[in-house]
């Protein structure tokens, strides 16, 4: 939802744009709607008090007892009265994390390490071709475009309003079928489509702009900013922000995606320097900086990034030859003791599984198993006990 969103704050700055176009007087042309931007960080502000914090990063900081209450009241589902999956997503997460904090957390270590380094290149180098497609020069730049094409400043804000719009359901459309098509199908339809828009948006600049003459042209260039609006919008915005927090390990996250953004900002700050200059001196022309990249980067998301879809965070390291800590396939709760059994990952002998652990289910358990509290070993408000013998498969 975080592409819906932006789109939707976009369309009301737009909106409200449009609206004080016909205020008579200056001042309050632009006063207004910079006055009614002030209320969205306020509301940010508020929400902030209601949201709960990220479990992860509470157990990368050792407040174990916080996170489970988080985990457990997000993740419960009604009529399971032994919290299977609440207790194995928590379960895997805190050994994750107990070995993420083992790691170290510095910025040279995003370089240095090869598997992280693949990572943030990764990350940034999408991050890059995501805004290379000129989303934001097309954005900022709308009406000057519409105005090439030989429209007056009326339908220049109305067009801006209805490209910023058609950006919302898209992005909700992209946010619905996400999990299902996968992110990398996703990304290259965003900076394909992208490519096959700015070279249609370019041609129509080229041929009909200067003349003015050609309705269907000019149209087809409208059409051509809203197709790209659309593609950019259903792959780019909604799979990107995805992406990148998923491709981090707990303890490099928040580096990472603070890379990521910090990459989208430059380069919009240097196309968005530049553009004016470009359209004034090369025109049309300067399309073809983001197509030659967004066509290149088709390939790029094609052969070089990796496909997240179903993969929980604390098993995306097996991508990049990581250590996992624990495998969600290896758990499961046994129904007649209620403890959560994990086994050992991979291995199996004549249908047979080596358990390695079990953690005890609190109130659920059968008298006779708490005697053997004394001898497992306290975790989080849990009883783990290792086991080597072997178990059956449930």
């Amino acid at each position: 939802m975080n592409g819906v969103n932006i789109a939707l704050g976009y369309a009301l700055a737009t909106y409200m744009g449009l609206a004080f176009y016909y205020v008579e007087n200056p001042s309050a042309q632009w006063r207004g709607p910079l006055g009614i931007a002030l209320i969205w960080p306020v509301l940010m502000v508020l929400v902030c008090f209601i949201l709960p914090e990220s479990p992860r990063y509470l157990l990368m900081k050792g407040r174990v007892d916080e996170a489970r209450e988080v985990v457990f009241r997000l993740h419960a589902i009604k009529g399971d009265v032994d919290n299977e999956f609440a207790r194995e997503e928590f379960y895997q997460m805190s050994k994750q994390a107990e070995l993420d904090r083992t790691m170290d957390p510095g910025w040279l270590e995003m370089f240095r390490r090869p598997s992280y380094r693949k990572r943030t290149l990764m990350a940034m180098g999408f991050a890059f071709i995501g805004q290379s497609t000129g989303v934001l020069v097309l954005n900022n730049y709308g009406p000057t475009i519409y105005a090439a094409l030989g429209y007056d400043t009326l339908y220049q804000l109305i067009f801006q309003c209805g490209w910023i719009s058609v950006g919302i359901f898209t992005n909700l459309l992209g946010a619905l079928v996400m999990d299902w098509t996968g992110r990398r199908p996703l990304l290259m339809i965003g900076v394909g489509g992208c490519c096959v828009s700015l070279i249609l948006e370019a041609a129509m600049v080229s041929s009909f702009a200067a003349e003015a003459t050609n309705k269907a042209g000019l149209e087809m260039g409208v059409a051509a900013a809203y197709l790209f609006i659309a593609v950019y919008g259903m792959g780019i915005d909604v799979a990107g922000v995805v992406f990148y927090s998923e491709l981090f390990p707990n303890h490099l996250r928040a580096k990472g995606i603070a890379l990521s953004i910090g990459t989208i900002a430059l380069t919009d700050l240097v196309y968005l320097q530049v553009a004016a200059t470009a359209f004034a001196n090369i025109g049309w022309k300067f399309y073809l900086v983001f197509i030659i990249i967004s066509g290149l980067g088709t390939f790029f998301v094609y052969f070089f990034l990796p496909e997240t879809k179903n993969i929980p965070l604390e098993e995306m390291a097996k991508l990049f030859g990581d250590e996992v800590a624990v495998y969600a396939e290896d758990l499961h709760v046994d129904q007649r003791t209620h403890e959560l059994i994990v086994d050992e990952h991979g291995v199996a002998d004549g249908g047979q599984v080596h358990r390695v652990a079990t953690e005890a289910g609190g109130p659920l358990r059968h008298p006779a198993e708490l005697d053997t509290e004394k001898d497992g070993i306290a975790h989080a408000g849990t009883v783990e006990h290792v086991d080597s013998t072997a178990a059956s498969k449930h």
